[in-house]
């Protein structure tokens, strides 16, 4: 966890949102308050949609087939 003050994030903003990707960041207000820095990844309309995709060459139908051999012998 990396803390920065207000006037660091003013004086280099960017240092801060670098650190941010790396590693939790937390920015103190001269208050006292803190506030957590989180990046925003992509945002996805289901959690399916972070997983990354593989390319076997087959179709819905083949797959389909697949299921129905297999039952067919139970």
């Amino acid at each position: 966890m990396l803390i920065f003050s207000i006037s660091d994030l003013t004086q280099d903003t960017k240092k801060v949102f670098d650190a941010a990707l790396i590693d939790e960041v937390i920015i103190k207000n001269n208050d006292g308050s803190k506030y957590k820095l989180l990046p925003v990844k992509q945002l996805s309309k289901t959690p399916f949609d972070n997983i990354p995709r593989v390319k076997l060459g087959i179709t819905t139908q083949d797959i389909v087939e697949t299921i129905r051999e297999c039952r067919a012998g139970i």
